[in-house]
């Protein structure tokens, strides 16, 4: 079937679900991924573009709706790629991703004992960090997410998924980024909301005018958000009122009794709800108190590290980011728990890293995992030492953690409990804690 004699808009049925929650249709021999469609429905969809063999396409009409399909919160999807799954019932969504985990175990051969009932929070109005391209078209300034499928900024005056004050300020933003000396040079801004403030970085390929700084700084008044600007790299990330060139947002986890600042450019999980979740079973699973040593790997600025001090253990966090390791570091000091954390640089993906060059306390009996989507690494085995019983494992992508979780039980390590956790609501997104114990140890507690 020729490229060029595929119609802008195809009739199809909706045989399944992927990955990330499209549609999957067929279309004569061609694998179609369809958004907003589900199975068991027949859609028209608009043809959008083509990806790694499969034509992509958004559902824009739909013949006998599934008793799935619920009315999307916002306004601008399905054309908007922020979110893949706003037209599936919440309640599907997790279960779709909890399928997916469970599939993915199964293919890496890995047994589970207690499955946890999903753990989910609010489905709107809960991303604190986000990044949102700019572009300037036909006199206007786009603020927002790209299209599905495509690299197009949508035109959006709001968004429900982020956290206030942005829901309500895009249109203002594109307002007021239209009005600077240099629309065509800014092509992102990052926000970052904390628990009673907020900040947005804008990143600017031209130098600002005195003018530009003016009307940034009447923004950053009128709608109390600090503004950051940025002509290169982090590096080059400047507060624009030189007064707050000091300031941090900050988050609190009341539970433990501890609280966090952080930089409008540090990693946090973007869902304070479902972070506090994880933090409140991490520590249940581990059970750690008053002289337990805990390894917290790819720490970050002590999101872990820090309630398992409070609740008495001595705790080593390492982290690749140097600038990580000092706002951990600074977390601890404010919250007076530097006498039982040490906090190192480490790669951790790097070959021969280990107990053997770095200063960490051979008797640790309890560990925290939360690395990137790219899973622990291949040194992962390196760090299973034979004091080590409980593992909590934290983790972004279920292929990786599936991948990891293998290496584990190969290394006398069984997966006492899993489940997911909502991080990224109305996505394909999903979070996954894993217990896992060495086989002998107690699991009393």
């Amino acid at each position: 079937m020729s490229r060029r004699r595929l119609p802008s808009h195809l009739q199809l049925p909706i045989d399944g679900l992927d990955q990330d929650g499209h549609g999957v249709a067929s279309y004569g021999t061609r694998k179609v991924r369809v958004k907003a469609g589900l199975p068991g429905e027949t859609v028209n969809a608009r043809v959008v573009g083509r990806r790694k063999g499969a034509v992509l396409t958004v559902a824009e009409a739909v013949e006998a709706s599934s008793k799935d399909r619920v009315h999307p919160a916002c306004a601008f999807y399905p054309r908007c790629g922020g979110c893949s799954a706003q037209h599936l019932s919440h309640a599907r969504q997790v279960e779709h991703k909890q399928t997916q985990l469970l599939q993915e175990l199964a293919a890496n051969q890995v047994s589970y004992g207690r499955l946890r009932s999903p753990v989910c929070g609010p489905i709107v109005g809960y991303r604190r960090k986000a990044r949102l391209g700019v572009r300037r078209l036909n006199g206007d300034v786009l603020v927002g997410f790209r299209e599905s499928f495509g690299g197009r900024i949508v035109r959006m005056s709001q968004c429900v998924a982020l956290a206030a004050p942005f829901d309500e300020l895009l249109k203002p933003l594109s307002v007021m980024l239209g009005s600077l000396s240099i629309p065509d040079a800014i092509p992102q801004l990052e926000t970052a909301v904390g628990d009673d403030s907020a900040a947005f970085v804008l990143r600017h390929l031209e130098p600002l005018t005195a003018g530009d700084v003016r009307i940034l700084g009447e923004f950053e008044q009128r709608h109390r958000v600090s503004v950051f600007t940025q002509s290169g790299g982090y590096d080059t990330v400047r507060a624009l009122n030189s007064s707050n060139a000091g300031e941090f947002l900050h988050y609190g986890l009341v539970e433990q009794g501890v609280d966090f600042e952080f930089s409008v450019t540090d990693f946090v999980q973007v869902n304070a709800h479902i972070n506090a979740a994880l933090v409140r079973s991490v520590l249940a699973g581990l059970q750690v108190g008053p002289g337990d040593h805990v390894l917290d790997l790819f720490c970050g600025l002590g999101n872990f590290s820090l309630p398992l001090a409070r609740k008495g253990a001595h705790v080593i966090g390492l982290e690749s980011s140097d600038s990580s390791v000092q706002r951990a570091q600074h977390n601890a000091k404010r919250n007076g728990l530097t006498a039982l954390t040490q906090f190192q640089v480490a790669d951790l993906h790097a070959p021969g890293t280990s107990f053997d060059n770095l200063t960490v306390s051979p008797m640790v009996t309890a560990a925290v995992l939360d690395p990137p989507r790219s899973g622990a690494g291949p040194e992962l085995n390196r760090w299973l030492v034979p004091t080590l019983q409980r593992i909590a494992y934290v983790s972004c992508n279920p292929v990786t953690f599936a991948r990891d979780a293998a290496v584990l039980t190969a290394n006398g390590f069984e997966l006492a409990e899993v489940g997911v956790y909502d991080m990224f609501p109305n996505t394909a997104h999903v979070e996954t804690l894993g217990l896992f114990i060495r086989v002998g140890a107690s699991t009393n507690g």
